[in-house]
């Protein structure tokens, strides 16, 4: 280690969560790189839907267990698990303006760290939605049955420059 760099003891806390959070977006990308080379672009957004869902579910699982939450029960339960996951997941690299009303969230993404990669990499136009395939995840783990519309598909930002998503999400009791 040169005089001019620093001991790893003297990384933040939030420095060090965003230094985990980007390796693991490089090796996602990496990973999607590595799958479209050998199976296309079709072949690579198929994979994608699957793990990436499958993924999704399997860190709101842990992250319920961590929290001790057995089962969503209200909107606030479901709001702060979700709130909590995006901080805890995605950090600064995905931003967006949130509300819920009548049993309706809506989603207003203003950075997405998936569309900036595929963008660089000139695929965002043929690129499936990583990031709604991993709310999906996040809901399927949660068990509630939920309504996203629009549905999860081809890259919004790419398509129509924003990206908005309306998430109707059923709780038990009408909570």
């Amino acid at each position: 280690m040169t005089d001019a760099a620093q001991s790893p003891e003297h990384l933040t806390a939030t420095e060090r969560e965003e230094l985990l959070r980007r390796s693991w977006m490089a090796t996602d990308g990496l990973w999607y790189y590595q799958t479209a080379t050998q199976r296309g672009i079709d072949g690579a957004n198929e994979a994608n839907i699957q793990v990436v869902r499958e993924f999704g579910r399997q860190e709101m699982v842990r992250l319920m267990r961590s929290l001790g939450v057995e089962k969503v029960e209200t909107v606030e339960q479901y709001r702060r698990l979700f709130q909590t996951a995006v901080e805890l997941y995605l950090g600064s690299l995905f931003a967006a303006r949130e509300s819920y009303a009548d049993g309706v969230q809506h989603l207003e993404v203003s950075t997405c760290f998936a569309y900036k990669g595929v963008k660089r990499a000139g695929i965002e136009k043929v690129y499936h939605c990583g990031p709604g395939e991993r709310l999906t995840g996040w809901l399927q783990a949660m068990d509630l049955p939920a309504e996203i519309d629009p549905g999860v598909g081809l890259c919004q930002l790419a398509h129509t420059g924003a990206c908005n998503y309306r998430l109707t999400v059923a709780l038990p009791h009408g909570s």
